[in-house]
């Protein structure tokens, strides 16, 4: 029994009965079967309105529509942004979805098919590893940082190439998310640009030294910064080293993309670099892709030497000194165009 309420028929407060009772309820076009509570005046029988049981039906009528359909619920999708430690707006952006889309759905909307498709496959963390790697830019510093390390704390409970990738995200995201400023180029880093960046210098020159593709970089980095006027290409730093600019921490960036995306082989004359995947030109826009083109066209077949003597001769390197690091406002200066 429960506490009196309202009857409108015996215009009093009665007590009331609550009664199982099965409905038939049409949502999307789809009849859903329910069991709910619905409750009765004691006097007359007449049914009464109780709003918090209208409220349990309805989520009793809303969840019995979503198991019917493999439909995700609130709960679940609350879940998922818990797995990842991201928050409904991120996980929006990185899916290219409106930012309230989530939102949305997290306060009671029922996704559409598609999203929802989406959604689910998200709980496997290799499907969402794998959106993380591509999209990761559409994110900022902080929810990139938090993210992986949901991914890598995940890696325990899957298969290694999974863990593998889980631990090297987070550990260069901890390295080099730092606040944009005038030593990255103003620009969040972006792992993907940058793992597609060395996959296509070494592409183009048929494998490279090292030595050779950190003044790639550092031109590549440059000569965007220089022809937008206020934004790089990958987000790294660069510190003025005796053979030229160099990224910092350059020989852990190497390190932690070996056996991944790219092949280490000390020839003895230096560490070359092959790459173990395809470029993906879409990574880019056609003004990134530019950059890269203008790079590897001036210094296509370049000796590491040569390169190297090349960019003692850039403003940037001469009015700095060993281990200083290098902003990007000598841009304006470089040699390239």
């Amino acid at each position: 029994m429960m506490d009196a309420t309202y009857c409108y028929l015996c215009d009093q407060t009665v007590e009331v009965e609550l009664k199982e009772e099965e409905e038939v309820h049409v949502i999307r076009g789809t009849s859903v079967h329910c069991e709910v509570d619905n409750a009765y005046c004691r006097h007359c029988g007449n049914q009464v309105y109780i709003p918090e049981i209208n409220d349990r039906n309805l989520d009793m009528i809303d969840n019995a529509y979503r198991n019917q359909n493999s439909i995700m619920t609130k709960l679940e999708i609350e879940g998922l942004l818990k797995q990842y430690d991201i928050g409904a707006k991120p996980l929006a952006a990185l899916l290219g979805w409106g930012e309230v889309t989530i939102i949305r759905y997290l306060k009671g909307q029922i996704p559409d098919r598609a999203h929802n498709e989406t959604l689910k496959r998200l709980q496997d963390p290799e499907v969402f590893g794998t959106l993380f790697e591509k999209d990761q830019d559409k994110l900022t510093s902080t929810a990139k940082k938090k993210t992986a390390a949901a991914l890598q704390a995940l890696m325990s409970s899957h298969q290694p190439a999974l863990n593998k990738f889980d631990s090297r995200v987070s550990s260069l995201l901890n390295v080099y998310s730092n606040q944009p400023d005038e030593f990255n180029g103003f620009t969040d880093f972006n792992l993907q640009k940058l793992i597609q960046t060395i996959v296509y210098f070494a592409v183009m020159e048929n494998g490279i030294y090292k030595t050779k593709m950190n003044k790639l970089l550092w031109y590549a980095d440059m000569l965007r910064y220089k022809r937008t006027g206020y934004t790089s290409l990958t987000g790294l730093s660069y510190k003025h080293n005796f053979h030229g600019p160099t990224p910092h921490y350059f020989s852990y960036l190497y390190g932690s993309l070996e056996d991944v995306d790219i092949t280490l082989t000390d020839d003895g004359l230096g560490e070359y670099i092959n790459p173990l995947v395809d470029f993906t030109p879409n990574v880019f826009s056609n003004e990134e892709k530019q950059v890269l083109d203008t790079v590897i066209a001036t210094f296509r077949n370049w000796s590491a030497q040569r390169i190297s003597e090349y960019s003692h001769h850039e403003k940037a390197y001469r009015e700095n000194d060993h281990s200083d690091f290098i902003s990007f406002s000598y841009a304006r200066d470089l040699s390239l165009v």
